[in-house]
């Protein structure tokens, strides 16, 4: 939650005109409830890509929350539900 501030603001106000968001998120090395909500909410309202490699910890959270296959994979990385 502490450090969820800074890519919430990135996705909702730097890009909110932008019709596909590009998020780099080979560099998480941690992520919950609080960090898949910043990349499920722009998703609502447009395009969403995540730039890898895909760590395997947000693999597996994206997995077991039943989100993955929302979400183009950028990097050589295909979702896989």
């Amino acid at each position: 939650m502490d450090t969820t501030g800074k890519p919430a603001a990135a996705c909702d106000r730097d890009a909110a005109e932008a019709r596909l968001l590009v998020v780099d998120v080979a560099g998480v090395t941690f992520a919950d409830s609080s960090f898949l909500n910043v990349l499920i909410r722009p998703n609502n309202s447009r395009s969403l890509a995540l730039a890898g490699p895909l760590p395997n910890q947000l693999r597996r959270l994206l997995e077991m929350t039943g989100v993955l296959g929302l979400f183009t994979m950028r990097g050589g990385q295909a979702p896989t539900a």
